[in-house]
């Protein structure tokens, strides 16, 4: 079977497209996998096949902040990207698919299915985290509105009503992919944000039960196979990481992600004032083009990226951002989290976690070495923190869950 696979985003988007790809390619699948130019090496060096997709990721920092603002930025990377540039999107979406026999993709990729359909292939939306849902049965915290989460306990009506209007709102977002829908010759079609998004053909729910349980709301096709870990190829400074990793206590390991970690520098000199004044020693996972960080303390190790599935699972905790591929891999190491929503799933991300009892939440106003150490040292004393996250890995199989996506992979396959 020939398959296609396509993500939108980060690397927190990308990986677990990966691992997909990865698994399928081991399985006798031939694979290929559209994602941002940013990404082509990240791609060939899993071994597999790449193509470009269109828009690119705009690295500039101001511009990345402001697609990360808490209230607005889900709406402006939807109005001004996702909805902005779907003739390209298409178009290289359909380029990478003319010769596959399935299309598997990630969020924000709202001409799937007319790819889908103009090929007569079939197709998977694969969800990563619980309030890509929007479910009002197990109603997530929305960035733009996290007032909302508290009301919960009044019934579901609330979220309901909240829905209806957010699909008034997407509506009038979604005006050019309504139109461009129109110049292939296509009906208008559903919300493609609460409804097309997700095939008919079934969607992947990428995280286990005991974050969020299926949900009557749920599409009726949706498999929830749990956590999938993509396991990155070495770098070359793993030895490093592995040289500071043996030489003393476990560290506190901070980063915030991909994304985030090129527009808030400051954020890395205050957690190395944080570990330092709690006497804790630190990785501090600094990005792409890396902010400059003191290294001249022993205790300190600064590097622009390092394998979290390596470093985790010999780590006192972890602080960071709240996405859900680093939940996923704190979760699989046992170990606690500290917790910096920015935007997006994470706000709703975090209040999981630190339901589960494995992590607490500092708001990134409180972004500030007072602030994060004293987060931080409650987490590192208070046992119970430990002792909830060392239940969970047990609780993960990725081999389990990967074996489960290829079966409806190849189910699909006439």
């Amino acid at each position: 079977m020939r398959i296609a696979f396509a993500s939108f985003g980060s690397l927190g988007d990308l990986h677990p497209l990966l691992a997909m790809a990865v698994a399928a390619k081991g399985r006798g699948h031939e694979v290929a996998v559209a994602a941002s130019p940013n990404y082509e090496d990240n791609v060939r060096r899993a071994g597999v096949g790449f193509h470009p997709l269109r828009p690119a990721i705009p690295w500039d920092p101001a511009r990345l902040a402001y697609y990360f603002d808490m209230r607005r930025g889900p709406e402006r990377l939807l109005r001004e990207v996702a909805f902005a540039d779907l003739a390209d999107t298409h178009g290289d979406l359909r380029s990478a698919s003319k010769a596959a026999d399935l299309l598997v993709v990630g969020e924000l990729l709202y001409t799937a299915p007319i790819v889908a359909e103009e090929l007569g292939i079939p197709w998977l939306n694969v969800v990563l985290a619980p309030t890509s849902f929007l479910s009002a049965s197990d109603p997530c915290v929305l960035a733009p509105a996290p007032f909302l989460y508290p009301f919960r306990h009044l019934g579901k009506w609330v979220h309901q009503l909240a829905y209806i209007a957010g699909r008034v709102q997407a509506r009038m977002w979604a005006r050019p992919y309504f139109r461009f829908r129109e110049t292939l010759g296509f009906p208008p079609g559903p919300n493609p944000i609460f409804d097309a998004k997700h095939s008919p053909h079934g969607t992947l729910a990428m995280f286990p039960s005991f974050l969020a349980k299926a949900q009557a709301d749920w599409p009726v096709k949706t498999l929830q196979a749990g956590f999938p870990f993509f396991e990155q190829p070495t770098r070359p400074t793993d030895h490093i990481v592995a040289d500071f990793l043996a030489s003393g206590d476990p560290p506190v390991v901070f980063t915030l992600g991909s994304i985030v970690a090129h527009f808030e520098p400051a954020f890395y000199r205050a957690a190395c004032e944080a570990a330092l004044s709690l006497n804790r020693r630190a990785i501090l996972l600094t990005g792409r083009e890396a902010t400059w960080v003191d290294k001249s303390n022993r205790n300190v190790l600064a590097v622009d990226y390092a394998r979290l599935h390596e470093i985790l699972p010999r780590s006192a905790a972890v602080v960071h951002a709240g996405g859900i591929g680093t939940c996923a891999e704190a979760l699989r190491a046992g170990i606690p989290s500290l917790i910096i929503p920015f935007s997006f799933d994470q706000p709703d991300n975090a209040s999981r976690m630190k339901r589960l009892g494995v992590a607490d939440i500092l708001s990134r106003h409180s972004m500030q070495p007072d602030g994060i150490a004293s987060k931080l040292k409650r987490i590192l004393n208070d046992p119970s923190f430990r002792d909830q996250a060392r239940q969970y890995p047990a609780q993960i199989n990725p081999a389990q869950t990967m074996s489960a996506v290829m079966e409806k992979m190849e189910s699909l396959y006439v």
